[in-house]
């Protein structure tokens, strides 16, 4: 109890130090030799052209909204893997308030990353590297569109903490999908709020700790994980250094949803669904039978051919977005692909 109460004091002492740097109090340093007067709003302020607004498709209580941080100065956005990038169209609107269509270059489903590319240049940005930035005990910035707050010019949100551990790990949504693997930084700042993916984790100086990362639960704490992706795994990302993991949207697989369709009418008829396979992606997706579907991934399914052509291309793992039509009703539902047994 002794040693507990101890962790406790010497938390608190640096929690007292910090809020009396934010309250620009008359302290001269924050821990880490920095005058705070005026210091986190000039850093906050630094790094806001440097991150993007990410606008796509939404599902039911899925967000269709993200954080992205700009890697180039050419338009090169790094953001989270998810459903939002499913839609017909990718949205990012800059610093500036500017829109643009973004096209979706690559992702990585064991890590969660998309790279995308805007037609506009982007003389601000985070610099990659392949060495790690910050380490544990140092005072973090946290920098993102939580909640959407932000819709053009507006500043993202800022959360400060610390970073508490470098580690690796591997989640897991089920058996067979890959929700994250690989390294990861831990933060002592609450970040998994919809629509924080994709955003900055900095230094006092201003260098990209990570991007934050895809909102991971825990089905045995009941807890989530706020933790960025290093700056070292986003720049192997980048410039093509993860082995296989990088699927491109033109790859086929062996994908599976779980979904027999009514196909009396032949291979040119409507895709309806006639029986959902119990314990399924379709079956966890609640959906039914007759339901017809529309669209998957973005890409328009008008026959029973179609369908299985669009399924062929699915990553098994991936979040996806299906378009049903039930009765007079158009759902729009995530689902997630499983491997073919």
């Amino acid at each position: 109890m002794d040693k507990r109460l101890k962790n406790w004091s010497q938390r608190l002492i640096r929690m007292l130090i910090f809020a009396a740097c934010v309250c620009n109090e008359p302290v001269t340093s924050c821990g880490q030799d920095k005058k705070t007067d005026g210091f986190f709003h000039e850093l906050i302020t630094r790094c806001q052209p440097k991150l993007v607004k990410v606008y796509g498709a939404g599902a039911g209580r899925v967000e269709g909204y993200a954080t992205g941080v700009l890697v180039s100065d050419d338009g090169q956005v790094i953001t989270s893997q998810g459903v939002f990038l499913d839609g017909r169209q990718v949205r990012v609107v800059l610093a500036d308030g500017t829109s643009h269509q973004a096209t979706i270059l690559k992702r990585d489903r064991t890590r969660q990353l998309a790279l995308l590319k805007v037609p506009a240049e982007t003389p601000d940005y985070f610099q990659l590297g392949a060495k790690d930035v910050g380490q544990k005990g140092d005072w973090i910035v946290a920098l993102s569109n939580a909640f959407k707050v932000a819709e053009k010019t507006e500043p993202l949100s800022a959360m400060i903490g610390v970073i508490s551990l470098r580690t690796s790990i591997e989640a897991k949504l089920n058996r067979r999908a890959v929700a994250y693997r690989g390294d990861l930084v831990l933060i002592d700042s609450i970040t998994s709020n919809p629509g924080a993916a994709g955003g900055a984790v900095v230094t006092m100086d201003g260098q990209l700790v990570g991007m934050i990362g895809k909102i991971i639960n825990s089905s045995d704490t009941n807890t989530r994980l706020n933790y960025a992706v290093p700056n070292a795994e986003l720049f192997k990302f980048v410039k093509g250094d993860t082995e296989s993991e990088t699927v491109q949207a033109s790859v086929e697989s062996k994908a599976d949803l779980g979904i027999k369709l009514f196909k009396h009418g032949g291979r040119g008829g409507p895709a309806y669904i006639d029986r959902v396979v119990r314990g399924g992606p379709a079956a966890q997706a609640k959906l039914k039978t007759d339901d017809l579907i529309i669209t998957i991934a973005g890409k328009k399914v008008g026959t029973v051919n179609q369908y299985s052509e669009v399924v062929s291309s699915l990553t098994p793992g991936d979040e996806v977005l299906i378009i049903v039509k039930r009765g007079v009703e158009m759902l729009r539902i995530p689902i997630i692909p499983r491997e073919k047994e």
